[in-house]
């Protein structure tokens, strides 16, 4: 009984990795209370790497995490990109009728700009990012590849989110339980383009989960809501969530992941070579 658990556990890894996250991520909503408890996702990853892998495992979930030098142009592209998306759905949003943001926080507080940053990092990225693309990316794309991968991911990232659709006054519930679908569909699209740094960096969850995650994160509150540092901490009234403005974010999302799909051919940077796959995948 013993020594079919372990091989139990390797077989169907990611089915425990999900039913854990549920388990969890959800304890707050099934028990009374409300939203997330938003380490469930990292916590689940690093159990089942720890029992399924073992110390080796967790060595090279550590490795992975601290992968830093990949080259300035990733760097870039990892906290910058989500901020060009947001400046072009704002654009897009303006032509179409809709409101420019008063770009508030950098008006305000943008000597605040990294403090802030790194404050939202524990908020998000650090309670998700060691499932989401610490286990769940390199597992999924060694059996099914980059894009079903993503595609996976961003699915069960987005329904993860559903116990925040029920919490009044959470983003999740202004956005509405109705366009939900278009909720994953945009995680789904930043699961393609995490896949794809992640991938192009030899694996370095520090860039492609932390601070890509965190980039889209930052640069959407701080470019394109009225929030500051100031209003997010002390806990007041935030400013009213433009919702049309989401949307157009979400379609510019599409289209630039559309166009990555077909500029890397659907590989996102992963390698037709078995051996040269070896870093970016778990067995």
């Amino acid at each position: 009984m013993k020594s079919s658990i372990p091989a139990f556990l390797r077989h169907h890894s990611f089915i425990v990795f999900l039913v854990l996250t549920i388990l969890i991520s959800w304890i707050p909503w099934y028990t009374g209370g409300a939203g997330l408890f938003v380490f469930g996702p990292s916590i689940a990853g690093v159990i089942v790497i720890a029992f399924v892998y073992g110390k080796e495992g967790l060595r090279n979930l550590t490795q992975r995490t601290l992968r830093w030098r990949v080259g300035l142009v990733w760097w870039a592209i990892a906290l910058f990109l989500p901020a060009l998306l947001t400046l072009l759905s704002i654009g897009v949003n303006a032509l179409l009728g809709g409101t420019v943001p008063g770009f508030t926080f950098f008006r305000q507080e943008w000597y605040l700009a990294p403090v802030f940053f790194l404050i939202t990092i524990v908020g998000g990225p650090l309670g998700e990012e060691f499932g989401w693309r610490g286990f769940a990316l390199p597992k999924l794309q060694g059996k099914w590849g980059p894009v079903v991968a993503s595609l996976i991911i961003g699915t069960v990232w987005g329904l993860w989110h559903i116990p925040q659709f029920l919490l009044s006054g959470s983003l999740q519930a202004v956005i509405g339980m109705g366009l939900l679908p278009v909720y994953v569909v945009g995680e789904i699209v930043l699961s393609i383009m995490m896949t794809w740094i992640y991938n192009k960096t030899g694996g370095s969850l520090l860039l492609a989960g932390f601070l890509f995650h965190n980039a889209d994160n930052f640069w959407g509150v701080t470019l394109g809501t009225e929030v500051t540092m100031t209003t997010a901490l002390q806990g007041g009234a935030s400013p009213p969530f433009d919702v049309r403005f989401w949307e157009v974010s979400v379609a510019v999302s599409v289209f630039a992941a559309i166009i990555l799909l077909i500029a890397t051919k659907g590989q996102l940077g992963f390698p037709k070579d078995k051996e040269k796959q070896a870093p970016l995948v778990l067995p």
